[in-house]
């Protein structure tokens, strides 16, 4: 009996099968990329909140002392600039202008932070501007 020839075909082959994974693999390469950049696009999120955290309390510091630092009863000094510094050592306070400068009721406080993963280092900045109402000399201590 003669052995009958099966010319169809079934399955797939050797190089289906490798094209098929390769093209999986840059896929889930695609994927994993993705994931890196959104976690740190998240980590800067946060760092961005804390810093203007961070400003905001160095204002309202500031506004807790207005009627002292207005009326020269407050001095505004590097011991008082020390004390508006962020809790946390990752954040740097730069206040415009500087102590020992007469108090201005334009200032400028910028929170900056350090993030490796970032190419733009300016975009690792806080700046708030608040400008200070003149308070009479009857404003409370």
């Amino acid at each position: 009996m003669p052995l009958k020839i099966n010319k169809t075909q079934q399955g797939f082959s050797l190089l289906e099968v490798v094209i098929a994974m390769l093209v999986a693999s840059i896929a889930l390469l695609g994927l994993a990329s993705g994931q890196a950049k959104s976690l740190q696009f998240a980590s800067n999120s946060l760092d961005y909140t804390v810093s203007i955290i961070q400003a905001n309390n160095a204002v309202e510091r500031v506004w807790a002392n207005l009627c002292g630092l207005q009326h020269g009863v407050v001095a505004y000094d590097a011991a008082f600039e020390a004390q508006l510094d962020p809790a946390l050592a990752r954040y740097d306070l730069t206040i415009t202008p500087a102590a020992p400068a007469a108090f201005n009721n334009n200032l400028s406080v910028n929170v900056s932070w350090n993030d490796d993963r970032m190419t733009d280092q300016l975009a690792n900045s806080v700046t708030l501007s608040p400008e200070y109402p003149n308070l009479n000399a009857g404003c409370r201590l």
